[in-house]
């Protein structure tokens, strides 16, 4: 009993000090953010302002001039490296916005997870730092009336919440997550699964965070829309998908079969199949703020790349069908929708 004591008094004071963190964060955060939206860090900021080069003001003496000619020439920025500069300066504005953001978010959730040891705040927080983050990225961006930017913050923010909520709904019903026990049993367990939790938000929002932070958003196009209309149709699928199986699951027939009602019925995971197309959606909205320099879209690509292999082979897909196969594997009706059924996409996959 003094043991468990003293891991609880351990496990509070630890708490603790994240949170003194997360206030020391916030408060440099405020510190940071400029008093004009709009302003961006660029290599012009640093150099005068006369000539169309980034020169460095060097000293000039009386017949000094050749003196310090060639230290001038190996300073200087030519202009379209300039403009190459500013961009990745942009971008990592856009990315540090994201990672302070979704870092205090969960450094927040791991703090409470610590000093409570309950499961209720691990979906609500984990989700819903992707609405934080967006919108502040959108707003201290200074690219508030772009409509690309205002299309993907939209997408994002009702995505975040509705999943959010959903999955906080289900937590006060269940009252906890079995999947957590044995992680959050340990300090060690808990710290690792926040930090993923924060590189799961950060890595997903990025191709929206540079986005935000582009010296000259794209206008919106025919592309635009349509790649809005696809995530706006995956987060339904999504959506309707999460509701069907919940309703399934806490009825008569939830604890002794397998879901096979509505989007089921043509997909064994259409909800997951729902989040890939979104996110993949959300990243074509905004490549067009990536293009140049090309890195900053391969850079971007790796969003949905990485939800996609985390889903279909890692958190989602994989430990969905295990379960399955362990509880109905043996049953004939089961192995015959399996086969019949696809895994994520109708006739594709």
């Amino acid at each position: 009993e003094m043991c468990s004591k003293g891991k609880s008094e351990d496990r509070g004071r630890m708490a603790a000090r994240l949170l003194l963190l997360l206030a020391s964060l916030t408060a440099a955060a405020s510190l940071h953010v400029q008093s004009h939206a709009t302003y961006r860090p660029t290599v012009s900021s640093f150099a005068p302002h006369s000539s169309p080069c980034c020169t460095s003001p060097l000293p000039l003496h009386a017949g000094g001039a050749n003196r310090f000619g060639r230290t001038r020439g190996l300073v200087r920025i030519r202009g379209g490296a300039a403009n190459e500069v500013n961009k990745w300066l942009a971008s990592a504005g856009g990315l540090a916005t994201s990672a302070i953001v979704t870092g205090a978010a969960n450094l927040f959730g791991l703090a409470f997870t610590l000093a409570t040891g309950s499961h209720k705040l691990t979906d609500l927080v984990g989700s819903g730092c992707f609405a934080l983050s967006a919108v502040a990225t959108h707003l201290i961006g200074g690219g508030a009336s772009s409509t690309r930017l205002l299309a993907s913050t939209s997408l994002i923010t009702v995505w975040s919440i509705r999943l959010a909520s959903f999955l906080f709904y289900r937590i006060m019903k269940t009252a906890k997550d079995d999947r957590l026990g044995k992680v959050f049993a340990t300090t060690g367990g808990t710290v690792t699964f926040w930090f993923l939790s924060f590189l799961w938000g950060f890595v997903v929002l990025m191709p929206h965070s540079m986005s935000c932070f582009a010296p000259s958003p794209a206008p919106m196009d025919a592309a635009g829309y349509a790649a809005a209309g696809v995530a706006a149709v995956a987060f339904v699928v999504e959506s309707v998908a999460d509701w069907q199986k919940w309703c399934f699951k806490s009825g008569p027939d939830g604890k002794t079969t397998w879901c096979t009602e509505g989007l089921w019925k043509w997909s064994r995971h259409p909800n997951y199949a729902g989040e890939m197309s979104f996110w993949w959606s959300i990243f074509l909205l905004n490549a067009p703020n990536l293009v140049s320099p090309w890195s900053g879209l391969a850079l971007g690509v790796v969003s949905p790349l990485f939800i996609t292999l985390l889903i279909r082979y890692v958190s989602g897909v994989n430990l969905a069908e295990a379960r399955n196969d362990d509880r109905f594997g043996d049953r004939h009706e089961y192995q015959a929708y399996k086969r019949e059924t696809a895994l994520l996409f109708p006739g594709l996959l």
